[in-house]
């Protein structure tokens, strides 16, 4: 027992020490009569343990049902790509992509008991193929004013509120956290950008761990850049209804035949004072399925100030978040918001909140959420930062499980991001999480503790 514990912790040390690491770089191996062959290797891996994991359960391996102690477990993937782009001149630019993935989780597994330690996993990735006008159209709407594409490849919308992960590596996939896989099964995709205009018309299928999700719709963004509300200040809308969903893998609870509709606004500035800023957006859900209809709702708001002037240039965001529940969840009414394909897109805490509870516990449904986020750059390749978080349940009750109280639980991270050089990203990440009532009702009243560490490199 001393030798696989020492075994265990001494993995979990050499990947802290590692770290894990995302970067960007390419090699050109073709470069002729506007035909560019690009190949990629991006490897990434990570160290992560959990102290008093579940607030003093313990992990709760979400096949076997088996419940262990605390969790220390490392995870890696290499992903290795090829891109072709064949500029036509006049009759605009064809283009396509194939990657594949091999990724493996090692020890015991991620604290939430979506992955066990031995899980691996080698398959494709992206497989697509398009066209975009170039300087074909350039004259009457701009530049690669249109572009058309299907296939296996990624769809991000906004900073990643509903859409920006088809892929959330679990069911043996190795690399939860790290989450390498990240395409939708097929996307087809038809973009207009006629600035400061742009959308685009979509279907989207996404991978077993959301049922195959099936889904169709059109999302519109418009720049502000023109009004004087920041460079990159982004008024966006969009529709689409699910169309589909696989009876052999569908989620608990139903979404085949639920409608969305949003509104958001992106990274804008307020005229005069360019310092301050706002993120915010408003989605709800309806529409009709079998036998259930859907009526939730989310939203948040999130002002940040930069203080420019400031040594080390600090931002200080605050943002209010709420996602909502079903006060009634055996009833033909689907009123907790569901939150489909979210990921991590601005920076620690959008849109996994917490690397505890939002990471292993609450996953953007029935909760209502209050985050700090204070973050510097002390030089220029090194940024840290703070982020607290209180969590609330929207109503009285956990995944089906009825609870007496809505206070969930508190959290707080600290984390440093180092970008060593332009192929390598190395970082780490300290916190812990102290239950509320409601979480002391389901779990313990331990804080829960977590140390990670990761880079990625690419070549």
């Amino acid at each position: 027992m001393r030798c696989v514990g020492g075994w265990r912790l001494g993995t979990a040390a050499v990947f802290v020490v590692a770290a894990s690491a995302r970067a960007a770089g390419a090699v050109d191996l073709l470069e002729r009569d506007g035909l560019a062959l690009t190949f990629e290797l991006e490897a990434g891996v990570g160290g992560l343990l959990t102290k008093d994991t579940n607030f003093g359960v313990g992990r709760i391996d979400l096949q076997s049902g088996e419940v262990s102690g605390d969790a220390q477990w490392g995870e890696g993937y290499l992903k290795p790509s090829l891109s072709l782009d064949y500029d036509s001149a006049g009759a605009g630019a064809l283009y396509g992509g194939v990657s594949a993935v091999g990724s493996l989780t090692v020890g015991d597994g991620d604290a939430g008991g979506f992955t066990d330690g031995g899980d691996k996993k080698l398959s494709l990735e992206a497989l697509y193929g398009g066209w975009r006008s170039g300087a074909l159209l350039a004259d009457s709407l701009g530049e690669d004013a249109l572009d058309l594409s299907a296939g296996r490849q990624n769809f991000h919308v906004g900073d990643g509120f509903l859409i920006w992960d088809g892929n959330f590596d679990t069911r043996g996939d190795g690399g939860y956290w790290l989450g390498p896989r990240t395409v939708f099964d097929f996307a087809g995709l038809a973009r207009a950008d006629t600035s400061p205009l742009g959308g685009q018309l979509f279907f989207l299928r996404a991978d077993h761990d959301q049922g195959h999700t099936e889904l169709a719709g059109v999302n519109l963004d418009y720049g502000l850049s023109g009004l004087g509300l920041g460079d990159d200040g982004m008024l966006g809308a969009m529709y689409f209804q699910i169309t589909d969903v696989d009876a052999r893998f569908e989620a608990e609870p139903p979404r085949d035949g639920m409608q969305l509709a949003t509104i958001r606004l992106n990274d804008v500035r307020v005229p005069g004072f360019e310092d301050a800023g706002l993120y915010a957006q408003y989605a709800r859900e309806f529409g009709d399925g079998d036998d259930i209809d859907f009526d939730a709702q989310a939203f948040y708001i999130e002002p940040f100030y930069d203080f420019s002037w400031l040594p080390w240039s600090p931002t200080l965001a605050y943002r209010f978040a709420y996602f909502s529940g079903d006060a009634d969840p055996d009833d033909d009414e689907r009123e907790d918001f569901d939150p489909l394909f979210y990921d991590y897109s601005r920076g620690w805490g959008t849109w996994t909140q917490g690397e505890i509870v939002g990471e292993y516990l609450l996953f953007n449904s029935n909760q209502v959420n209050h985050m700090v986020h204070l973050s510097a750059t002390p030089a220029e390749p090194v940024t840290i930062g703070a982020l607290y978080y209180h969590f609330d349940l929207a109503e009285k009750d956990y995944f089906g499980t009825p609870v007496e109280d809505k206070d969930f639980a508190d959290e707080v991270n600290l984390y440093v991001d180092w970008t060593v050089n332009d192929n390598l990203f190395v970082g780490a990440l300290s916190g812990v999480a102290w239950p509320g009532q409601a979480a002391k009702e389901l779990f313990g009243d331990d804080p829960f503790y977590l140390l990670l560490a990761y880079a990625i490199v690419t070549f």
